[in-house]
């Protein structure tokens, strides 16, 4: 018979049946620093409510919004003026969480990294959560001791060095807000080699390119590893039910499935 998974706030049910090929949903989406209890907030939790994910990355986000159960965040501290309970990276899954790391590597900026090991319908995954800086990161806010695009750049140089660093345990997934288009639209072309020399030929990477319904490409992006392909892509509603918008990035639903 089918298993009914239950999680404590009001996703619909999901069915697994014999026979049927298992597939994995990934919700990925900045809330820009959205709150439960809000009217934004409240919006975001019903979409992704109906979404019925198995696993959630979301960066920009307040601990609040998901449920308590099996989320990891990374470090409050993100090098610039916060908030309580805001993280800029967050993880959330059905099934609890082992190995879980909220650092990296003392190279990368603080903050915007997180880690673990979770059960998933495809199997047990190792998922890398990130917030990568965008351009004018620590610039005119925040330390004010930057160049546009060196906190950005100094960020994929640590996170190369972890993924070098990490033979045999490589993640199967790399998601989060990457703050740049793929292919490049707008950042520099060495901003945009630098990315792609960090995730070629290793980690393809599921949102690049057009995706139907959206007007621009995104700039927030799941990467997966070897045994894993993309089934399919598809944004989500960033309007509530006044109209209003809520976040000033879209949200995307991503199916994967074994290769």
């Amino acid at each position: 018979m089918p298993q009914r998974r239950r999680l404590g706030w009001k996703w619909s049910a999901t069915t697994i049946g014999t026979g049927i090929m298992a597939t994995l949903k990934v919700l990925l989406w900045n809330l820009e620093w959205q709150r439960a209890g809000t009217p934004g907030g409240t919006a975001a939790r019903a979409i992704m409510a109906d979404c019925d994910a198995d696993l959630v990355c979301l960066t920009e986000a307040n601990l609040d919004i998901l449920p308590v159960p099996h989320l990891i965040a990374g470090e409050a501290d993100f090098g610039g003026p916060s908030k309580p309970g805001r993280r800029k990276v967050m993880l959330w899954s059905r099934s609890p969480w082992t190995g879980v790391d909220g650092i990296g590597r003392s190279t990368l900026p603080p903050g915007r990294f997180v880690r673990g090991r979770t059960q998933t319908p495809l199997g047990p995954l190792d998922v890398i959560g990130v917030c990568i800086p965008w351009r004018m990161a620590q610039v005119a806010t925040g330390r004010r001791d930057s160049k546009p695009w060196q906190e950005h750049m100094r960020y994929l140089d640590g996170l190369e060095a972890l993924l070098s660093g990490s033979a045999g345990t490589a993640p199967n997934l790399l998601l989060g807000d990457f703050n740049q288009a793929i292919p490049r639209r707008s950042a520099p072309y060495a901003v945009s080699e630098r990315l792609n020399g960090v995730l070629a030929p290793r980690f393809p990477v599921a949102t690049a390119g057009a995706i139907a319904g959206l007007s621009a490409p995104a700039i927030d992006h799941l990467a997966f590893g070897a045994g894993l392909r993309c089934r399919s892509v598809v944004p989500l509603a960033n309007v509530g039910g006044t109209g209003r918008r809520i976040s000033d990035h879209v949200g995307l639903l991503i199916t994967l499935e074994a290769a």
